[in-house]
């Protein structure tokens, strides 16, 4: 019932009132839509697009989603090494009675109960539940080692990047 505007746009109805908008310059009124909006004509779930892609195209999106990815976990485990280096920092500090005593909680050290999980999990598999109780149980035991592991597994993504770049 709303006058249209190609598939994709309707005019507000005329009952609509826009909301206030404040600080708006001359230009913004002459170049900003407050007439239209964007009206879909299909559905999320649809697989439909508006354009067909080549297989060119395919390859290319699916190599850009690879290096994301690629991206995304390297950066992940370079967040744990951070976070186990800080924990490991710390505890030359500490005296021997004091790291005898030291635990960690769920964020192993960092802001984030996620990510050193992530990681950790992602390098251990099936066993990382145990690895993680025991950076929380006896961190100066568990923490060179998950540390020299997580250290080679970004050498060797790193490594990878490279070499598809």
């Amino acid at each position: 019932s709303c006058k249209r505007y190609g598939a994709s746009y309707r005019a507000h109805p005329p009952n609509y009132i826009p909301p206030k908008c404040m600080g708006r310059t001359e230009l913004c009124k002459q170049v900003l839509n407050d007439t239209w909006r964007s009206y879909p004509c299909w559905s999320e779930d649809s697989t439909f697009s508006g354009t067909k892609k080549t297989q060119y195209e395919e390859y290319i999106n699916k190599c850009d989603d690879e290096r994301f990815e690629l991206d995304v976990v390297i950066e992940t485990n370079l967040t744990c090494i951070k976070q186990l280096e800080a924990v490991q920092k710390k505890m030359t500090k500490l005296s021997p009675e004091e790291i005898a005593r030291l635990r960690l909680d769920n964020k192993l050290g960092g802001t984030s109960e996620v990510i050193g999980r992530q990681a950790i999990k992602r390098i251990y598999g099936d066993k990382h539940s145990g690895i993680i109780d025991g950076l929380k149980k006896s961190p100066q035991a568990v923490i060179p080692i998950v540390l020299k592991r997580l250290k080679s597994k970004d050498e060797e993504w790193c490594e990878a990047r490279r070499s598809v770049q």
